[in-house]
């Protein structure tokens, strides 16, 4: 007892810097300290943060008041992080003296805050409530060097429709270079802005105008962005106000005096013609975007393209928002005047055919290494012109109609397409603006791959409507090292579809419907490294067909292959085989059917000789055979078998893989794991078992894992953990361990993994966030690091937890107990008592009758089958048994009440038979005489009642329910069978003979002692 209490009391004495530390991430670098408490869930600033921070991160939280009292002391604090709070009050800031940048994006700040330190540098105020900026709003802020002030005044925002800006508001910034200003309903450009100015942001505002004079005096700017400010409303993906026909207005001179302007943004503006006099003094201009406008003409024709000798980068895409259909591409004979031109995005022109001639402006422009043409709905075109590039290395025809067949143009591409790919519409969709972000397009376009670049020249015609690899259409094209060929319709390949591109290296065939039948597939392909096979599961679904992964054997320098999502059930070989293959995915196929239906394909990846990465998610696999264990490639370094719903998983499969450092199993259904790691694996490194329904770790789960340096069982059914489950025997082996939802019972059980975690230099991520008690129920919601420790060492308080505890689970044991064996006893026991003070039970020689028989006597049919058939059976064919049955036609006394002749014919009668009609069930006679009968239940102890159902009747009765589970054979029905007849009245006679003592279960013989 005094060792855990000495640990407690450790514990507590550097509590104020560990709760910090678990609360939130705390990072050193020299003089730096980085305190990261983002999306901690907390209501109010942490009281106990080191007073030398640095850097605090407050994001993401639930903060209404900054209090000055909580901040006060940390006065080393250079950069403040607030955004994504509540907050409305704010403290004075200016205690900081040395705050350079403060952040309160998305707030409900009404106003920017007052008393700011006069050193701030960088202030961020995006997404709040603030209406209007003056001048005083800044006042001795002169060192401010970044202002954003975004999204204040934007669409269902509270303000009156614009921001507004008093003049001057920003004039005495003199150190001020970037100010954004996006989203605010501007009518026009703030005027007086500071000379120092660099970046300027305007992009979706309601700017109509830019005046001769809107940028005087800027000569500093070096980035302005006007994007979005009259945009095309019927396709704008974001609410929209028309500006006019006319679109954005542009003073020719607007631009004069921004010698240093790099990038110009005027996307989205409606523009319609283009002044050559706009960019005259634009020497230094690289980027310029003009997408999503009206200038098509100006493509054609515009001489302005004579002016732009330096930019580097020009985005022209969806200038024909009209949707105009052109036979040909025409370009403008002055794009051979941009000399600087290393991208052109060119996407939206939307032409019928491409030609060589067509590209011809292009062909000397030296520094050209990219060419964006896609979404132009293009069927026809030949790839010759490709070799006249000097240094092009992309080129993009994504999102076009390009089949590769001979065949005649049509021009009914807008009204709507009949080519699908697996449910998947190949006529591509106009990109709408600001999807087709300008920043996206810097460089290359964001659709290509970063492993298709690097391999070199890339060539994009995905998503068109390829349905057969023409090679006449591809000529010169054997520089090509990249060839994305994705979601067409591509089916057969056999070995000579790609003789044109001799120096692939990468190859992507997804989302086809690729039928891989011949050993001889890409064959031609001596270079391929990287082959993407996924998302073509149209003829693996098919039953019948020859299915052949033979072609890997052939491929020399394959070293990637992406065979997922392709529901992979049968092949017609026996395993996979390659020298080269380094990673394969296998995810989203059927190795469940495969593995189980033949164990010839046990070893179907054994021949992948240096394979090392190995994805076989998604393939429902519940278990993995025994057999398959030995069979799967030694050099294995990555396993991942998550989402397969695996219910059991045998550790000693790792045995077989020496080399295995991440196994990944999440999302299963995994109960067990392993005693010890380390006897199956000593050099894992990453293993995660999140999302499984593991409740119990062994003390010894980790000892002697040294190599292992991450863990996850987050989600799972954790309850209790010991203080020796994750100790590794070496302190730092371990580096991150995840318990995140997991149900922690909080009770002393813990304690000693608590203390664990407090002086363990493992990293749990969101500890004081996500991972919590839910239990005891007082503390539900808890993290399990604000459970106070001390509840399991105080004698006292132990004791009157126990005492009080133990008293409640006895007196619920009693009063359970009580009512269960007591309950029909004392509710019964009056009327039994009363019984037997007021009459006697009779026995068997006093019965006057065998039966007394109630039927319906106004239904002749009912009566002539009582008389005729039930009569006979139990009367005259009884046997020495027989005794007289009591019927109301025949032995009720006449001239003597109903009500006397049914309670002597109940009392004189050893059983009373109803025999159940619709029409009998209603009447008031068997209402009366079942009260007869449960009366003389509860006086004698005898149940005499048989039901004899004549009609389905009672179908949905609970009573008639509960009497077939407690004395079925009391309760017959008229069979339908004629067949079943003698049955029938076997079953009568042995219900009436049979005294209903004990035919009860055991479960209710108790209460129902008489039936």
């Amino acid at each position: 007892m005094m060792l855990p209490f000495l640990l407690v009391l450790c514990s507590m004495a550097s509590l104020a810097y560990h709760s910090t530390k678990w609360r939130c991430s705390v990072v050193t670098f020299n003089t730096s300290v980085h305190v990261n408490c983002s999306d901690r869930r907390l209501q109010r600033i942490p009281d106990d943060l080191p007073a030398n921070v640095t850097e605090l991160d407050l994001s993401m939280n639930n903060i209404q008041n900054v209090s000055a009292h909580t901040l006060r002391r940390l006065m080393h604090l250079t950069a403040i992080d607030l955004n994504s709070n509540m907050i409305a009050i704010y403290a004075p800031f200016f205690y900081f003296q040395n705050l350079k940048i403060l952040r309160l994006d998305n707030n409900k700040l009404s106003g920017v805050p007052r008393n700011l330190p006069v050193g701030l540098s960088n202030l961020s105020l995006e997404s709040n409530q603030i209406d209007s900026i003056n001048s005083e709003d800044f006042k001795g802020l002169r060192t401010l060097t970044a202002i954003n002030l975004d999204n204040n005044c934007y669409f269902r925002s509270s303000c009156n429709e614009s921001l507004m800006i008093e003049n001057g508001s920003f004039s005495n910034l003199t150190h001020l270079t970037n100010l954004s200003l996006a989203k605010n309903g501007l009518y026009r450009v703030p005027q007086h802005l500071p000379k120092s100015l660099m970046y300027l942001k305007l992009l979706q505002n309601t700017i109509a105008h830019i005046s001769k004079y809107d940028f005087n005096g800027l000569a500093s700017l070096q980035f302005l962005d006007l994007s979005g400010n009259c945009p095309f409303c019927p396709n704008a993906p974001f609410p929209c106000k028309p500006c006019g026909d006319e679109g954005l207005v542009i003073h020719p001179e607007a631009f004069t005096h921004l010698y240093q302007l790099e990038e110009l943004r005027l996307s989205g503006n409606s523009l319609k013609t283009v002044h050559p006099t706009w960019f005259q003094n634009l020497t230094r201009l690289k980027y310029l975007f003009m997408s999503f406008n009206f200038l098509i003409n100006e493509i054609q024709t515009g001489e302005f393209l004579s002016t732009l000798p330096g930019v580097e980068v020009i985005d022209l895409s969806f200038n024909n928002l009209r949707t105009a259909l052109f036979p040909t591409l025409n370009i403008s004979p002055h794009f051979a005047n941009m000399t600087s031109l290393r991208m052109l995005h060119l996407q939206g022109y939307n032409f019928l055919s491409l030609s060589s001639e067509d590209l011809e402006p292009l062909y000397n422009l030296t520094n050209l290494t990219v060419l964006n043409m896609g979404v132009n709905f293009c069927q026809e075109t030949h790839f010759s012109f490709l070799k006249k590039f000097y240094n092009l290395s992309v080129f993009t025809f994504l999102d076009n109609q390009i089949s590769l067949l001979p065949r005649p143009l049509s021009k009914c591409f807008l009204s709507g397409g009949e080519y699908e790919t697996d449910g998947q519409s190949n006529i591509p969709i106009l990109s709408r603006p600001f999807i087709h972000r300008d920043e996206d397009y810097h460089s290359y376009p964001p659709a290509i791959k970063p492993e298709c670049l690097n391999t070199g020249k890339v060539l994009d015609l995905s998503r068109n409507l390829i349905s057969f690899i023409n090679p006449d259409f591809f000529r010169d094209t054997e520089h090509v090292t990249c060839f994305n060929l994705s979601a067409n319709n591509i089916a057969h390949l056999n070995g000579s579809q790609f003789k044109k591109f001799p120096n692939l290296k990468y190859l992507d065939l997804s989302r086809n419907r690729a039928y891989l039948s011949s050993d001889q597939a890409f064959t031609e392909l001596k270079h391929l490294e990287i082959l993407d096979l996924s998302h073509n599961k149209h003829y693996f679904q098919l039953v019948g067909l020859n299915h052949s992964l033979a072609f890997t054997k052939h491929l020399t320098s394959l070293k990637v292959l992406d065979l997922s999502e392709n529901e992979i059930s049968s092949l017609t070989d026996e395993h996979m085989e390659s020298g080269s293959l380094k990673n394969l995915s296998f995810a989203g196929n059927r190795l469940d059917l495969m593995w189980h239906n033949s164990k010839r394909f046990h070893s179907l990846f054994k021949n992948l000789r240096v394979l090392q990465s190995l994805d076989l998610s998604f393939n429902k696999l519940t278990m993995i055979p025994n057999s398959v264990h030995n069979k799967l490639p030694k050099n294995l370094t990555f396993l991942s078998l998550n989402q397969n719903g695996m219910l059991t998983f045998n550790w000693s499969m790792i045995s077989h893989l020496p080399l295995l450092e991440e196994l990944h199993l999440s999302k299963n259904k995994l109960v067990h794991v392993t005693e010890n790691l380390s006897l199956m694996a000593r050099q894992l490194k990453v293993l995660d078992l999140s999302y499984n329904c593991i409740a119990q770790l062994s003390g010894s789960f980790l000892r002697d894992a040294l190599n292992l340096r991450s863990l996850n069982l987050s989600v799972n059914l954790l309850t209790v953990l010991n203080e020796t489950t994750f100790k590794t025997g070496q302190d730092g082996s371990l580096q991150s361990l995840s318990l995140e939802y997991n149900p922690f019972h909080c009770t002393c059980d813990l304690l000693d993994f608590i203390l664990w975690v407090r002086t363990s230099q493992v990293t749990l991520p969101n500890l004081f966030t996500n991972v919590r008690c839910i239990l005891p129920e007082s503390k539900a919601g808890w993290s399990i690091m604000r459970w106070d420790l001390r509840t399991c060492i105080d004698d006292n308080i132990s004791a009157i937890f126990y005492a009080v505890s133990s008293s409640i689970v006895l007196l619920m044991l009693f009063v359970a107990i009580s009512m269960h064996l007591f309950y029909w006893d004392v509710s019964y026991i009056f009327s039994f008592l009363g019984a037997k003070v007021r009459s006697q039970r009779l026995n068997s020689a006093q019965f006057a009758y065998n039966a007394f028989v109630m039927y319906d006597t106004n239904d002749p049919l009912v009566s002539d089958w009582v008389l005729c058939h039930l009569r006979v059976e139990l009367e005259e064919r009884g046997g020495e048994r027989a005794r007289p049955l009591c019927l109301e036609d025949r032995d009720w006394v006449p001239g003597t009440t109903v009500m006397d002749n049914l309670s002597q014919s109940v009392r004189l009668s050893r059983k009373t038979v109803f025999v159940l009609t619709e029409g009998f069930v209603s009447s008031s006679l068997f209402k009366m005489a079942a009260f007869l009968v449960h009366q003389r239940l509860l006086e004698e102890g005898l149940d005499v009642m048989v039901l004899l159902l004549l009609q389905p009747v009672l179908r949905r009765s609970r009573i008639l329910r509960l009497r077939r589970c407690l004395c079925q054979h009391s309760v017959l029905e008229w069979p339908v069978n004629p067949a079943a007849h003698g049955w029938f009245w076997q079953q009568l006679r042995s219900a009436i003979r049979t005294e209903r003592q004990a035919s009860h279960s055991k479960l209710h013989r108790k209460y129902f002692s008489g039936c």
